[in-house]
């Protein structure tokens, strides 16, 4: 089972020094492939050292992850859902795609899905550290704006995945697959089409 390193965090220049060299190992060499050792030597440290932070591979590999969501989402421009629906959603959206978007995300997915099948503990930790974090987050803003009487929506986790869903649309898989994006088809205009029809369903 993968260790959640978010709830024992050890905020140290060691510990940021191993994140950083995993970090460019995974993307460079792939999960499989990347080695303690590599790792350790990448951030000038022992072996020991990085088990004192991380208990396996696995949990290396979630820290990295949980890491990359703090650092660039939702402490910045995440929505508080006091103000008007379309308003909170477009933001959230924009949040969400944004980092969904960013290169070292990309990066990190593909190593994700590439050995999700032979490491299904790896998928466990990307997805409890990503999109799972993203999802309690949209669940959350949903249900503020039902409470407030601001959208009728019966399930919150059903209106953030739907909303998700849209999210992850043409922009994501053209750009997850290293193709150009259509005239017109930006982060921009995938936020605000979902936007608008979640608020034709739920206002």
């Amino acid at each position: 089972m993968v260790k959640n390193e978010r709830t024992a965090p050890r905020p140290s220049a060691k510990r940021e020094a191993i994140l950083d060299a995993a970090q460019a190992c995974f993307l460079e060499q792939g999960y499989a492939a990347t080695s303690m050792d590599a790792v350790a030597s990448g951030a000038t440290v022992s072996k020991a050292t990085i088990y004192a932070h991380f208990a396996s591979k696995d949990a290396l590999f979630a820290a990295v992850i949980c890491r990359r969501c703090d650092n660039s989402s939702y402490t910045t421009g995440w929505p508080d859902g006091s103000g008007e629906a379309r308003e909170a959603l477009l933001a959230a959206g924009t949040v969400l795609m944004t980092l969904l978007l960013a290169p070292e995300t990309m990066a990190m997915y593909r190593v994700v899905v590439a050995e999700a099948v032979r490491q299904p503990d790896l998928a466990r930790a990307f997805w409890e550290e990503g999109p799972g974090r993203g999802k309690e987050r949209l669940t959350a803003l949903f249900a503020g704006l039902a409470e407030r009487g601001v959208l009728r929506v019966a399930d919150p986790w059903v209106a953030a995945d739907q909303f998700a869903g849209m999210l992850r649309a043409e922009v994501f898989h053209r750009l997850l697959l290293g193709l150009p994006l259509p005239d017109g088809r930006t982060i921009e205009t995938t936020v605000a089409a979902a936007v608008e029809t979640l608020l034709r369903a739920y206002s």
